[in-house]
């Protein structure tokens, strides 16, 4: 399990649970058998949540000492740039709270 693991997966699970639509993303290379398949590009998030009727929200999860090297800090900053220019949200979330603020505002925001 990746290091963030113990964030990504009960967040998913939560929101999964609430009847919200997401997934988990992952990006690089997966080897299968004998052949590698490409994943999502460098600096995606790793949860995309799709609520009811609203902009989708990306959520890159992170744990509270976790460590992200400068390459992918700028692949994140660029994935960020370009779904808030599409009107969607970006989130860096270490845990499930830091995602309902998110939704809360928005409710009260309707």
């Amino acid at each position: 399990m990746s290091e963030t693991g113990n964030v990504t997966a009960p967040i998913l699970a939560a929101l999964t649970k609430a009847g919200y639509f997401c997934m988990r993303l992952n990006s690089g290379m997966a080897k299968i058998g004998r052949h590698y398949v490409k994943l999502c590009p460098k600096g995606t998030a790793d949860i995309l949540l799709c609520p009811p009727f609203q902009p989708c929200v990306w959520i890159e999860t992170k744990t509270e000492k976790g460590h992200t090297n400068p390459e992918q800090v700028k692949a994140q900053a660029e994935f960020a740039f370009r779904v808030e220019a599409l009107g969607h949200s970006y989130l860096r979330a270490t845990k499930l709270d830091d995602v309902l603020a998110v939704l809360n505002s928005r409710k009260e925001a309707l």
